[in-house]
């Protein structure tokens, strides 16, 4: 994706200069003529770089890069200011603005060029930076094997979903889900048909909730969570045996089950109206789900 790059010049024959030599480097140029329409512009596209004139109609350069820079605070982008003036304390109150370099005018074509591939370089780098940061933040909240949501990224969801349920008077339903017999399944058919079936239930529960903001999760082993906001009891069990059935109907063989030929979950349930904080809500799904353990496995437990 090519680098967009704002130029602020009120002068037609130098807006129309600059944002040639930045297309010449293969770089995007956006054109605005004062600062007001610049900052308009800077809010409506994706821009990385600014080339900004300090002599402007209305506001001037100065008060435009602060007001660019109040409008992506948690976000830096080169700001190049062009100037006639070189004296120092010219320079000081520009870069106390917000500014990054200073190119005087008359623009040298080649001077303005490399100081633009120098900051481009300097853009690109962050880009890559962003998209590290974000596959890496994307690593600490799944999975390694299933690739669902780990119990770091439920806990999280947990909080949220929990504050807005009390926010909105709305409920939220907690599953805790247990794989059946899941010890001698992994005994006898080994680790790697362990992973594989840990992976297969995982990627069903994932698939089989009806909305993008119900979370499935893994909580820990053989043992899985879902979340899900703003719903009802009846919604909730009818996502209960939707699960339930998806599972089931995976097939996956399971000889040594003392309860099933087939591989099932047990699910405990509870909801957050029925709770006064969070670590009761916990503790009554892992109850829940003892309990339908206790009730013979592949099956659901509400408390009363």
């Amino acid at each position: 994706m090519k680098i967009s790059i704002l130029v602020v010049e009120d002068s037609a024959a130098m807006r129309a200069l600059i944002c040639q030599i930045v297309e010449n480097i293969g770089y995007h140029a956006l054109a605005a003529e004062s600062g007001e329409q610049a900052v308009d512009l800077f809010r409506d596209k994706d821009v990385d770089l600014v080339l900004l004139d300090v002599d402007l109609p209305g506001i001037n350069g100065f008060e435009t890069c602060r007001q660019l820079r109040a409008l992506r605070q948690d976000d830096w982008f080169p700001v190049i200011y062009l100037s006639a003036s070189s004296a120092d304390e010219y320079i000081v109150q520009g870069l106390e603005a917000g500014g990054d370099a200073y190119v005087s005018k008359p623009v040298n074509a080649s001077v303005l060029e490399s100081i633009v591939k120098a900051m481009g370089r300097i853009s690109d780098m962050k880009k890559e930076l962003a998209k590290a940061n974000e596959k890496l933040s994307m690593l600490a909240s799944r999975d390694g094997l299933t690739q669902i949501p780990n119990r770091r990224s439920f806990d999280e969801s947990l909080i949220r979903y929990w504050k807005q349920s009390k926010r909105n008077q709305t409920d939220l339903a907690l599953l805790l889900i247990d794989v059946d017999h899941f010890k001698p399944f992994n005994d006898n058919y080994g680790h790697l048909e362990g992973d594989k079936c840990l992976t297969q239930v995982a990627q069903t529960l994932q698939e089989k909730l009806l909305r993008p903001f119900d979370l499935a999760a893994r909580y820990g082993g053989e043992e899985f969570a879902v979340l899900l906001p703003e719903i009802n009891r009846e919604g909730t069990l009818f996502v209960v045996n939707r699960l339930l059935n998806a599972i089931r109907d995976l097939s996956i063989p399971h000889r040594f089950s003392s309860t099933s030929n087939i591989l099932t979950v047990s699910i405990g349930i509870a909801f957050a109206q029925q709770a006064n904080d969070i670590q009761q809500l916990i503790t009554k799904a892992d109850k829940a789900l003892y309990q339908a353990k206790t009730n013979g496995r592949n099956q659901f437990y509400e408390p009363a």
